[in-house]
């Protein structure tokens, strides 16, 4: 029985799968819920399009917020949950927030690439899949997929 997850959510359709079964998960055994969205570092080509790499700093912890109080909506009143927002990569952010938290599991969405395209692009779930010391649920945005 999980009592302490963790689960990450970035908007899209995958992530909202993820918090859905980890609010089952939470529920089912009177659990913990903690939801992180993590702000992509500052690219440093934002200077090339002449935006000013404060505001795009900003632009980007305003929509980790923005996600995060979406989803935390979603959470119904009898799921103790509470939020999380982290600056930087996603992966070892969350690995971070893992260790940080003592959660016994964390939930992903996943993006549905390829293993070719996962190979060059990297992916968060594998990045945790080998360093987290959690069990990790991976889940697709597409019932179909499931």
């Amino acid at each position: 029985m999980f009592l302490n997850i963790l689960v990450a959510v970035d908007g899209s359709p995958s992530s909202q799968r993820a918090l859905e079964h980890a609010i089952d998960l939470a529920r089912s055994g009177n659990a913990k819920l903690t939801l992180i969205a993590v702000a992509p570092p500052v690219s440093s080509y934002v200077t090339l399009a002449r935006v000013p790499p404060d505001a795009m700093a900003a632009e980007l912890d305003k929509w980790a917020s923005d996600v995060l109080a979406e989803a935390l909506q979603s959470v119904p009143e009898d799921v103790l949950a509470h939020t999380v927002q982290a600056v930087g990569h996603a992966g070892p952010q969350i690995l971070k927030e893992l260790k940080r938290g003592g959660y016994d599991l964390v939930v992903l969405g996943t993006r549905g690439r390829g293993r070719a395209q996962e190979g060059v692009f990297g992916s968060v779930n594998a990045y945790l899949h080998f360093n987290a010391r959690v069990p990790l649920l991976s889940v697709p945005g597409d019932s179909a997929q499931a």
